[in-house]
């Protein structure tokens, strides 16, 4: 089993003509998510053929307009369309507000409920879903603003075909053995689990980290993920800007993943200076060589 990750936006505080701003959407299984809703999200998610009404889960890193200004035309689209299902949106503290402003002073059509979980500033937790961890880690921005990582709650022993055809074991009993039960066969016999079975995969986990300065600190959090999103706003040769706005550059995503010791790191949130990311890739790769570009409209395995 992998997840699949696709980029709808990897610009920093404008749009430009090529790249539109932060914006992921994220599908393990049953569930789907989404990172973040810049301006045009939906506008990407359509153009990438996503039915947004199978997204549950939206998780905002942080208030400013290019990471949630796109939220309230995605909301009113899904309501449009006749949704029904609960969505549930992660942010910080302010969202709630906002969010009802929208309703007052909009008469918005409502069809579906939504459950809003605030974060109290600098708060690290995890919200429970059945199948998800959704852990928050408060980053340094100049407003709150929180990391996400995301972690599949279990995953099944797989199946041993050629054993389970050896013990005469029926498909229906599968399932149980998958969740990790022994087979008793028709004669009372006991068939231990790990002889009809092998190992569950390792848990699926992603890291998604924009909008702060370089924290080294926080790389052991992150170091049990596969995959790492990491902005890189700025060449390292701006450092001095990067410290001033609080953002990073694409050397110190490269030695973040490095220190996290992940399998694979994707960088993003370029600032509009730059035309083209090649530079950002070379200074990265510098440092940790299984770097990509998160290049919008592209889709990422992750296992």
């Amino acid at each position: 089993m992998f997840a699949e990750l696709t980029i709808l936006g990897n610009n920093s505080a404008a749009p430009t003509k090529t790249r539109n701003q932060s914006g992921q959407h994220f599908k393990l299984d049953q569930d789907q998510l989404l990172f973040d809703c810049g301006e045009g999200t939906q506008k990407r998610l359509i153009t990438n053929r996503i039915n947004y009404q199978k997204i549950s889960y939206i998780l905002i890193s942080h208030l400013h307009g290019d990471h949630f200004l796109g939220l309230m035309g995605l909301l009113n689209t899904m309501a449009l369309n006749g949704r029904r299902s609960k969505l549930t949106i992660v942010a910080p503290k302010g969202l709630k507000r906002f969010y009802d402003v929208y309703l007052e002073t909009s008469a918005a059509h409502q069809t579906f409920d939504i459950d809003i979980i605030e974060l109290e500033d600098e708060s690290t937790g995890t919200v429970e879903t059945p199948r998800l961890h959704i852990t928050h880690i408060p980053v340094s921005h100049r407003v709150s603003c929180f990391a996400y990582i995301v972690q599949q709650v279990v995953t099944k022993r797989h199946i041993n075909v050629e054993s389970c055809n050896e013990h005469n074991v029926p498909n229906h009993a599968f399932a149980a053995l998958q969740d990790g039960h022994d087979y008793i066969d028709k004669s009372g016999n006991r068939i231990n689990n790990e002889v009809l079975t092998d190992p569950a995969s390792k848990p699926i986990t992603y890291g998604y980290i924009t909008d702060t300065i370089y924290r080294p600190d926080l790389a052991e959090a992150f170091a049990h993920c596969h995959t790492v999103y990491h902005e890189a706003t700025y060449l390292h040769n701006l450092i001095d800007r990067a410290i001033k706005t609080k953002h990073s550059t694409a050397e110190q995503a490269g030695l973040f993943a490095q220190k996290a010791s992940v399998n694979q790191l994707l960088i993003g949130h370029f600032s509009s200076r730059y035309h083209n990311t090649d530079d950002h890739l070379k200074e990265s790769q510098a440092q940790f060589p299984e770097t990509l570009i998160a290049e919008e409209g592209e889709t990422y395995r992750i296992y």
